[in-house]
């Protein structure tokens, strides 16, 4: 199985993100993020084995999301993937904590941190034919109150992907 660890946009955010991605497809081309997928990534499991699951299903349940809020206040580009994204120039310091408890409760599971560096980002466009620029910022900056995690199964489903929450962290708020 497939599985990452991500968080949810609320509805009313999901929806300026979803106007966000349109506009971003509209001036650097390449295939937009479908507007129910539009999440941050906090760690990518990749295949798991089913009698993983379980235990990880359990650690889930034993965590507490990060609190406060992210602003994503920038666009960006990886030219990896022509990926065009959302995000912040800095992770708030309680997303960062809770993605480095995360991953600290995954080691004795045999999960091991990428070794780049966290940048908290949304995925708005992939294979981009050309980077964002500055100017295409104007629906920024957005606010995403933090909340709870999910651990997710990305399935297939025909020639794509579903995703399906397999669990979910107690939210933390405030």
């Amino acid at each position: 199985m497939r599985l990452f660890f991500a968080l949810w946009p609320d509805p009313a955010l999901r929806e300026r993100l979803e106007t966000l991605a349109i506009q971003a497809q509209h001036r650097c081309g390449g295939k937009r993020t479908a507007t129910d997928k539009l999440h941050l990534t906090l760690a990518f499991l990749g295949e798991v084995p089913p009698h993983q699951v379980t235990p990880l299903v359990e650690t889930t349940h034993q965590l507490t999301g990060p609190a406060g809020t992210w602003t994503l206040d920038r666009l960006g580009h990886f030219p990896r993937g022509g990926v065009v994204w959302a995000g912040s120039a800095t992770a708030p310091e309680s997303l960062a904590a809770f993605q480095k408890r995360l991953w600290s409760a995954l080691a004795p599971l045999g999960f091991t941190p990428p070794r780049h560096a966290f940048r908290p980002h949304v995925t708005l466009v992939r294979k981009a034919s050309r980077p964002v620029q500055a100017d295409a910022d104007d629906a920024l900056p957005l606010v995403w109150p933090l909340g709870s995690a999910s651990l997710v199964h990305s399935a297939v489903d025909g020639p794509g992907r579903r995703y399906v929450t397999l669990a979910r962290t107690a939210p933390r708020g405030g």
